[in-house]
């Protein structure tokens, strides 16, 4: 099972486990309502980033647990979306700390619907590997930058905070641009339409939700570079959108998502890529996406082909802006 797939599962089991009657939930703050109120009722620890602040709830005082390592590696988290979006991506955000008997970190949810919440489980016994290679907190705060869309949109959500969280991390100085682009090679083929497809909107098996959801972000980017011969971005598109809802606070349709992101590129991309992908199948040259940007493997290692038509995209995308 690789990082996406165990997103995708671990996403499952958090959904479900909300239904479940209170008695029944083993891990606690499994309901959206325990969480805020935890939220309200709990001693916390404030972290101000770009303008957001993070109010940091240690749940039921979270004993055993190394509080400064967890507050260094939500610091890091909220610098890497920072970064991307030139601001935190909300002005406030509530996150539930609850410590577990477990080497790992995660799950991780976020909520928008009662303000901005993330809960999430962190092992006792996660070493500083885990801390320093983890991916499921800058994913879960690459959500807050985006408004809610329709139960249709979950691709949308989803293949964003896919998308945008390698990249975000390399922006930030936290991971080598090799890594960010071995994962769209390795993974993105699983986001391609299989029989029976229906397109982005009716699709929602895991690979289409992430990694279709993912490559949708990359068509974008790609596109927005070439029409405007590189004067404007998916960042610039996607930084609109955030300070224009202020977040997952608010709940907006797709078409107004796509709508606001073009009118900052002065384009119609995302326009037209929903309009595209939204009811049908489309299969994408992915092979020759990679190639236009100069990136290949040799040996099961990343190379890059400074030489190739979209080499200068590629190095823009995961350049500190």
């Amino acid at each position: 099972m690789n990082r996406r797939q165990a997103l995708w599962t671990i996403a499952g089991a958090v959904t479900a486990a909300m239904w479940l009657p209170r008695a029944w939930s083993q891990r606690g703050y499994e309901r959206a309502s325990e969480l805020y109120g935890a939220l309200r009722e709990q001693p916390h620890q404030s972290v101000v980033m770009g303008g957001g602040t993070l109010d940091v709830v240690f749940a039921d005082g979270a004993p055993g647990l190394d509080r400064d390592r967890v507050m260094a590696w939500i610091r890091k988290s909220a610098t890497a979306v920072t970064t991307y979006f030139g601001r935190f991506p909300v002005r406030h955000v509530g996150v539930l700390v609850i410590a577990e008997d477990s080497g790992r970190l995660g799950p991780g949810t976020t909520y928008g619907f009662d303000g901005s919440a993330i809960r999430l489980h962190v092992g006792r016994d996660a070493s500083d590997d885990a801390y320093r290679n983890d991916w499921m907190l800058v994913h879960e705060m690459t959500h807050l930058a985006l408004p809610e869309v329709p139960q249709e949109g979950a691709w949308l959500l989803e293949g964003n905070a896919t998308y945008i969280e390698p990249i975000a991390r390399a922006q930030a100085g936290q991971l080598d641009p090799a890594s960010v682009w071995q994962w769209s090679v390795d993974d993105m083929p699983k986001g391609q339409p299989a029989s029976g497809d229906q397109g982005l909107d009716h699709t929602h098996t895991w690979g289409r939700t992430y990694w279709g959801g993912a490559t949708f972000w990359l068509l974008a980017e790609v596109a927005i570079y070439e029409q405007t011969q590189g004067r404007s971005s998916l960042q610039d598109a996607l930084r609109a959108i955030n300070r224009e809802s202020g977040g997952n606070g608010s709940t907006w349709t797709l078409d107004k998502v796509m709508q606001v992101g073009d009118k900052a590129t002065g384009t119609t991309v995302l326009a037209k890529l929903y309009a595209d992908m939204k009811d049908k199948p489309v299969h994408v040259d992915l092979d020759g996406m990679f190639r236009k940007l100069g990136v290949g493997e040799a040996n099961g290692k990343i190379v890059f082909d400074d030489h190739a038509p979209l080499a200068r995209l590629r190095e823009r995308i995961t350049r500190k802006p």
